[in-house]
């Protein structure tokens, strides 16, 4: 899929991931480690720039051949970087993708996260003609459980062994979301694919 599209609402843009982004991914993830390390084993503060331009690469990649699609998340206020949304785990067979989500610690508890997640999951929906999109957290992650609940994403159940940690299977939580659920939700109004 062509990559050169933003996502926009009333506060944020977002879209895939450019060279340029590199420093902001290195000092969001640095930033955050005290508050995302538990949940992504990749989020250290080591971190470094090679980590983000691998990163960034294989994002490029993963747009290209429609593996996955990973968003960088920007305000629109002073195009500060704020995090990521990504669907992955694309699956044709069952017409569904997982929808991710991690926003850096000076911009969390600010609803930038249930705000990002819509746009994409409206992407997902409306662009891709996905039928099902499902977030697992851990089951501690509460943060990201509220999350999916203000997205109108439905609780399903704790599955066991759904998520690797440090080559360990633990448990989920898992959540689903279709398309009517977002007839419910408040979607803003100036949410829009724009392309260049």
């Amino acid at each position: 899929m062509k990559s050169d599209f933003a996502l926009t609402t009333p506060r944020l843009y977002l879209r895939p991931y450019k060279n340029a982004d590199l420093l902001d991914l290195v000092d969001a993830v640095r930033e955050s480690t005290a508050s995302l390390s538990p949940w992504l084993t990749w989020c250290t503060p080591d971190y470094n720039q090679h980590d983000a331009h691998s990163w960034i690469h294989a994002s490029a990649q993963n747009w290209l051949y429609d593996v996955s699609y990973e968003f960088a998340v920007f305000s629109r206020h002073n195009d500060a970087f704020c995090g990521s949304v990504s669907l992955n785990n694309l699956s044709s067979l069952v017409n569904s993708a997982e929808l991710g989500y991690w926003i850096r610690s000076l911009t969390q508890r600010q609803g930038i996260a249930t705000e990002a997640c819509l746009a994409v999951s409206r992407f997902a929906f409306e662009q891709l003609g996905l039928t099902r999109l499902e977030i697992v957290t851990h089951t501690g992650n509460l943060a990201s459980q509220r999350t999916a609940l203000a997205c109108h994403a439905k609780f399903e159940c704790t599955a066991r062994n759904r998520i690797m940690m440090h080559t360990q299977p633990i448990d989920g939580i898992l959540f689903s979301l279709i398309p009517s659920d977002l007839a419910s939700a408040k979607i803003p109004s100036a949410l829009k694919v724009s392309q260049p």
